[in-house]
């Protein structure tokens, strides 16, 4: 955490709702903002998120005189109701509830719809009947679809390729038209490869870093999809908290605005197996298999619109992310 980010929280107390705090980047974000004094709400619904995120919210809360900071709400955000109480005397909504799979998505479209349009709307609505300063939730890379312009930029986006990508875009004009018809304000995130503490490497959708780590601890052989010369943008966890957090403090003008949320570097899977064997050794056993349907096969993030206007500034490299990483995932499978 920036020293910019902790001073500006000091001494204020502020109320946030975390929803999908179960969850990978939900829990890093209510354990940070926990640590800086504020008090949390959060709502999972348990669809993907894990129980003992949760738990260890708790312990965590509990071992530095948090307790009253901390409020877990089980709960699914398909329910109106449920989201207008939980976003009662908010002044800040993470929306960080999703489900993220592309490949997931095309096997079930319309339970991507029901939890990633129609609960993104009522929270959206909920927020601003409440009054919420600002609503900042999660969008995606997958928006950028078919552009095949390398690195992406926030106003250059072509056809979605999948319907995880669909939905994600239908939040983006959904939080735009908010503002427009009703001047709420709210800034979403375009997530690219994101990994670091707390990422399930049990689901049968887990990202690639997961994943990979899961099965070079098991001595298992791992996967590369298609012949690894796909590229991604892989960006450590603390630094996607950081610029969230960089949101709640931006001061300009009120918009409804996105931006890419990565490390701005690209880097092939094949690239990525090396710097794995530099922790592992170089008997590591992976094969390659098909390309998946709906995966964009080059990313990489333009993060100069981030840098300009919130003073987003990624700190961790990919080994010294991959570094944080490792150690949690030792500790999870030992």
């Amino acid at each position: 955490m920036t020293e910019k980010i902790k001073n500006w929280f000091t001494n204020k107390k502020l109320s946030f709702l975390v929803t999908g705090a179960a969850g990978f980047v939900g829990t890093n974000l209510v354990l940070r903002l926990l640590e800086l004094g504020q008090s949390v709400t959060v709502v999972d619904s348990f669809i993907t998120g894990r129980a003992s995120n949760i738990e260890y919210i708790n312990n965590f809360a509990k071992e530095n005189g948090k307790t009253g900071f901390f409020k877990f709400i089980k709960g699914d955000l398909n329910a109106p109701e449920l989201c207008k109480n939980v976003a009662e005397n908010i002044d800040y909504v993470f929306h960080e509830a999703a489900i993220a799979s592309v490949p997931w998505s095309l096997k079930e479209p319309h339970l991507f719809h029901s939890n990633n349009d129609a609960a993104f709307f009522n929270i959206l609505n909920a927020s601003r009947l409440s009054g919420v300063k600002r609503f900042i939730y999660a969008s995606s890379s997958a928006v950028y679809g078919a552009n095949s312009n390398i690195p992406s930029v926030e106003d250059n986006i072509g056809e979605p390729l999948s319907v995880y990508g669909a939905a994600k875009l239908t939040n983006e004009i959904y939080a735009k038209a908010f503002f427009n018809s009703f001047g709420f304000e709210s800034i979403g995130f375009r997530y690219f490869n994101i990994y670091g503490k707390f990422q399930d490497p049990y689901s049968a959708y887990a990202a690639v870093i997961p994943i990979w780590v899961k099965k070079i601890l098991s001595n298992e052989r791992f996967i590369i999809n298609g012949d690894g010369t796909t590229t991604r943008d892989f960006c450590y966890v603390d630094d996607i908290i950081d610029i969230n957090l960089l949101a709640v403090m931006y001061g300009g003008e009120k918009k409804a605005d996105v931006y890419n949320a990565g490390s701005g570097k690209s880097v092939s899977l094949n690239e990525l197996v090396q710097v794995l064997k530099g922790f592992f050794g170089n008997d590591i056993q992976y094969e390659h298999g098909p390309f998946r349907d709906g995966d964009i096969k080059y990313s990489q993030a333009d993060i100069t619109k981030a840098e300009r206007e919130l003073g987003f500034n990624p700190k961790f490299s990919l080994k010294e992310g991959l570094e944080q990483t490792l150690e949690y995932y030792m500790g999870l499978f030992k």
